[in-house]
C-alpha cells in the first residue's frame, strides 16, 4: 500500500514537471514569435518610408530637369530666330535740341512705333534699345557704337509706339555734333542679329546740336 502511495506521488511530481517544462515552452515560443513581428513591423514602415523620400527625391529631380530643358528650349527658339528675311522698321518722331550739355545729362523725348513683324524684346538676346551716333562738326570727337543705351518701357509689339527719353551723355567737349538717334538690336550670340536699324535702311532722328557746359 505504501509503495503504492509512493508511485502515485512520484507520478504526480513527474506530471508537475512535464506541465511545468511545456509551459515554459509555451511561454518561449510567444516572446520569439512577439519579437519577430515587431521586427518586421518596424522594418517595414522604416523601408516604406525610405521608398517614399526616394521616391519623392525622384520626383523632384525629373521636375527639376524638365524646367531646366523648358527653359533651355525657349532660349534655343529666341537664339534660332532668323533676321535674315525679317522686316526691320521704325519710325521716330521728336526733335534735336540745338543746345545740350557737356556736364549733365541730356534727355530727348521721342515718340518710336514698332514698324517690324516681330516684337521688341527687352532681355538678352535680340534685346532692342535706343542708342545714338555723334559727328564732331568743328571739333575732331565723333563715336559711332560706344555711347549711351536706353531701355524700351517694355516689350514693343509690332504697331506698337511708345515715349521713350533717349540718353545723350557722353559728349564732354565743347562744339558743334550731328545726333543721329538710332535703334539697336545687340545681346545675341549670332552676329548677324547685332545691328543698328539706320543699316537696315531705317530713318534716324537726326539734327545739329551745340554742346557746352552749364551756367551752374
Amino acid at each position: 500500500m505504501l509503495k503504492l502511495k509512493n508511485k502515485e506521488k512520484m507520478q504526480s511530481k513527474i506530471l508537475n514537471v512535464v506541465a511545468v517544462t511545456f509551459i515554459f515552452f509555451i511561454l518561449t515560443a510567444f516572446l520569439i514569435i512577439s519579437s519577430t513581428s515587431c521586427s518586421s513591423i518596424l522594418g517595414g514602415s522604416v523601408t516604406d518610408k525610405t521608398d517614399v523620400d526616394a521616391s519623392q527625391e525622384n520626383s523632384n529631380i525629373n521636375e527639376e530637369n524638365a524646367n531646366s530643358n523648358n527653359v533651355e528650349q525657349e532660349i534655343s527658339q529666341v537664339e534660332e530666330v532668323d533676321f535674315t528675311n525679317a522686316i526691320i522698321g521704325a519710325e521716330i518722331k521728336g526733335y534735336i535740341p540745338s543746345f545740350m550739355l557737356t556736364d549733365k545729362d541730356n534727355f530727348i523725348k521721342i515718340e518710336i512705333t514698332n514698324t517690324s513683324d516681330f516684337a521688341w524684346r527687352t532681355d538678352r538676346p535680340n534685346l532692342v534699345r535706343i542708342g545714338y551716333h555723334y559727328y564732331g562738326q568743328d571739333v575732331d570727337f565723333t563715336d559711332y557704337d560706344r555711347t549711351a543705351r536706353s531701355e524700351l518701357p517694355h516689350e514693343v509689339n509690332p504697331g506698337e509706339t511708345v515715349t521713350i527719353d533717349v540718353l545723350i551723355n557722353d559728349i564732354k567737349n565743347e562744339g558743334t555734333y550731328v545726333i543721329q538717334i538710332d535703334p539697336v538690336m545687340e545681346g545675341s550670340n549670332i552676329a548677324e542679329n547685332n545691328f543698328w536699324f539706320s543699316s537696315k535702311g531705317v530713318f534716324m532722328l537726326e539734327g545739329t546740336a551745340y554742346f557746352g557746359p552749364s551756367t551752374d
